[in-house]
Parts: structure tokens; C-alpha cells; sequence
């Protein structure tokens, strides 16, 4: 539970939700790469702020159902039953 709390942490944080996304380190804007809960604060911005319809936002959905299919083949996978 320790090690989700903070793994949500630091995905929320560099999200680009409290700091721009172009004002981080280089390094830290890789790691965005590869976080859901950024793609899914630009949906919000772009849906909220600007009125995106969805094809302004399906490449977002796409990435993002991408990760959904990834990590749910992942968990099924390394799924094993205790008796």
C-alpha cells in the first residue's frame, strides 16, 4: 500500500497537473513519456479550457487505451492462483 501511495504520488506530480510539463528537466519530461496521468490532465485541459471535441483528443484516448491494454495483458499474465 506504502509503495502505490507513492508511486501516485510521483505520477500525479509529473503529470504536469501542479508544474508545466516544459518547464521540467529533460529528464523528467521522459518520464512523462510514459505516464498515463499526463495524458489524461491534457484531455481535461484540452476539453475544459480550449472545448476540444473528441478528434481533437483521440490521439490521447488512443495512448491511453494503449497503456490500458498493456498493463491489463501484463496483470493477466502474471496472474497466479494461491490455494
Amino acid at each position: 500500500m506504502l509503495i502505490s501511495f507513492f508511486m501516485m504520488m510521483i505520477f500525479i506530480l509529473l503529470g504536469g497537473l501542479y508544474t508545466s510539463i516544459d518547464s521540467m528537466p529533460a529528464w523528467a519530461r521522459a518520464i512523462t513519456k510514459i505516464n498515463p496521468v499526463s495524458y489524461f490532465i491534457d484531455v481535461m485541459r484540452m476539453v475544459v479550457l480550449k472545448g476540444s471535441s473528441l478528434s481533437d483528443i483521440r490521439y490521447h484516448l488512443f495512448t491511453v487505451f494503449g497503456f490500458a491494454v498493456i498493463l491489463n495483458t501484463w496483470a493477466v499474465i502474471s496472474y497466479k492462483k494461491r490455494s
